[in-house]
């Protein structure tokens, strides 16, 4: 697994959800794989005033249109969280996903528990 160098605790966190969200151990996040990983980018992407994201992550970090998010394409795409959710034990991010409390953060929030290697 390829980390950033001078790493920052989002940085840490995002890879570490990476690493769970990946389920077959490729390397790359699929279209499934990437919606758990969504919820996990949520609280950090604007919403419009019906409440739905005003980003598309996975366009956005799709950097090669294969549609599949890599590493090294995650690693590159800016991202803003609040930093209280920067945790690199997602700790912090799966007490979130609970407290949202919807059937794809409660999906996510089971991915990131569990403590079964991809693969």
């Amino acid at each position: 697994m390829a980390t950033a160098v001078n790493s920052t605790p989002l940085s840490q966190m995002l890879n570490n959800a990476f690493t769970k969200c990946d389920r077959d151990g490729d390397s790359k996040l699929d279209s499934e794989e990437f919606a758990n990983f969504n919820e996990v980018l949520s609280p950090g992407v604007k919403l419009d005033d019906n409440g739905k994201s005003t980003v598309d992550m996975k366009a956005r970090m799709d950097h090669d249109g294969d549609g599949n998010v890599d590493r090294e394409e995650m690693n590159t795409t800016g991202v803003l969280m609040p930093a209280d959710l920067c945790d690199p034990g997602l700790k912090s991010m799966i007490n979130y996903l609970h407290l949202k409390g919807d059937s794809s953060a409660l999906a996510a929030a089971a991915v990131l528990l569990d403590d079964e290697p991809p693969c």
